[in-house]
């Protein structure tokens, strides 16, 4: 980027002082040529200024690569008196200059490099509130969509418009944090290994393995293709607790069956009819939801359609408890003439709050759902790796809320886009898919961000042996960094 010393007026040029001594020439640079001024960054748009010597009349000739930082950035950082070896290189290979000669010119001019006056006389304020993005400057108060000062963008989302906060955090939400007596479940056991750098629950990915008697093996395997559901919507309802349990469950008995299974559970039946001290649209406890799917079942969406999103109710039962009467086969209250299967869980198990434990959890048996808390922010995020700022209390308490929401963990990476290595969590939220990164998001890892490695559960389907994929054998098989 090029910053030349002095902006005279509109589509004028920079005179620069690009020898000592010299004493300035007319005024007339950019106003003399055709055309005056050039869009964007063009080297040939250029004006003769001092014998074989250039300036710029670009839209990119007030730009610098340090951002104005050219004294401060340099040691001595200012020279006493005259120096003519106390310079700092401003565009292509010309100078400017931090010794307190620099502003001295008989016709009022200096030499001076931009930040010279806070730096080297302390006059004025030196550090602005400025973030430089993509090679563009913006000041205190400029929208951008990136925010560069984080690892993540927003995004003005229309279907949020209209929306308060307020109804945002209520209906876009929607669990209920653990009670004392839920938190204090026992943690499972797990065996700890190596484990790769990235993983995704739908993709493939490489292992290696040992064999006895024989060099090391690599394979890529697909882990479980076509078993993990897509990402819902719950649209204006805060349904959270039941989305993401009904999908968790979707997900473990398409795996624990070997693809079998690959029903889509409603979440709509629990809404309406898991109410014993739930709140339906309004939120509702996760272990009562898992309560409900281990001891009663839950039929798949065909039989009883998701409509609290449009609705933000949750609706009457329309499968009361007397309904299972035929082993696990129940009347679909959407009119199909065909008898659904029910579907039914094991009680849930926590995983500890320990990255590596629910890694292990995630590449052994599958997708784990996860408890955090939102923050006003969240709603906005498109891409990259969400971190909370705290922009929103600037503007005042009336900006500022939070409420707590239960989504999929499907895999983890690190993100090495900004030039430093940001490990994360890939998690499905339940907005649909023009949210976040196609219904993704994707958030700081390793440091409980947002409580969202405190509460981690899940659960096998009913009948099956809680069997584990790709078991150690003898330590002869280790997971392979990607």
């Amino acid at each position: 980027m090029r910053l030349l010393l002095q902006l005279l007026v509109a589509y004028i040029c920079v005179d620069q002082f690009l020898s000592r001594g010299f004493h300035g020439i007319p005024g007339r640079y950019c106003s003399v040529r055709t055309p005056t001024c050039c869009p964007n960054r063009d080297d040939e748009c250029t004006a003769a200024i001092q014998r074989d010597h250039l300036c710029y009349c670009d839209m990119f000739c007030d730009r610098s690569p340090h951002g104005g930082r050219y004294c401060s950035v340099r040691t001595p950082t200012c020279c006493p008196n005259r120096d003519d070896e106390c310079t700092a290189a401003i565009q292509r290979d010309h100078l400017c200059y931090c010794d307190m000669f620099c502003d001295r010119s008989p016709h009022g001019g200096n030499d001076c490099c931009p930040d010279f006056e806070a730096t080297c006389r302390g006059r004025g304020k030196h550090e602005s509130d400025e973030c430089i993005s993509d090679g563009i400057r913006y000041n205190e108060g400029d929208s951008i969509e990136q925010n560069c000062r984080s690892w993540w963008s927003a995004r003005n989302y229309s279907f949020f418009w209209g929306r308060s906060l307020d109804e945002g955090l209520k209906y876009r939400l929607g669990t209920l944090f653990p009670e004392q007596s839920v938190q204090n479940m026992n943690e499972i056991v797990i065996k700890p290994r190596d484990l790769p750098e990235e993983f995704d629950v739908r993709e493939k990915y490489v292992c290696r393995f040992y064999r006895l008697n024989e060099s090391l093996k690599t394979i890529t395997i697909l882990r479980w293709p076509g078993l993990i559901h897509e990402v819902r919507d719950q649209g204006d309802c805060g349904s959270s607790w039941a989305v993401s349990t009904t999908t968790i469950s979707s997900d473990r008995l398409s795996i624990i069956s070997d693809g079998r299974i690959n029903a889509t559970i409603s979440p709509q039946q629990l809404l309406s009819c898991n109410q014993h001290r739930q709140r339906g649209c309004e939120g509702g406890y996760l272990d009562r939801a898992w309560w409900y799917i281990r001891k009663l079942g839950v039929v798949d969406e065909e039989c009883y359609p998701y409509e609290s999103g449009q609705t933000r109710e949750p609706g009457e039962c329309r499968i009361p408890k007397r309904s299972y009467k035929d082993g696990n086969k129940i009347t679909c209250p959407s009119g199909s003439e065909l008898d659904s299967t029910v579907y039914k869980m094991t009680p849930p198990y926590r995983v500890s709050s320990r990255e590596e434990d629910i890694m292990t959890e995630m590449i052994t048996n599958g997708p784990v759902q996860a408890t955090f808390l939102v923050h006003e922010d969240f709603f906005m995020y498109s891409s990259g790796v969400y971190r909370h700022t705290e922009l929103a209390k600037k503007k005042g308490e009336s900006f500022t809320g939070r409420g707590y929401h239960a989504v999929r963990l499907l895999g983890w990476g690190v993100d090495h886009s900004t030039g430093r290595d940001i490990p994360y969590w890939l998690a499905a939220n339940s907005w649909g898919r023009e949210w976040g990164e196609d219904g993704l998001f994707r958030i700081l890892r390793g440091v409980d961000h947002c409580q969202i490695e405190s509460f981690v559960i899940s659960a096998w389907g009913r009948g099956s042996k809680r069997r584990r994929h790709f078991k150690m054998r003898k330590m002869r098989r280790r997971f392979h960094k990607l």
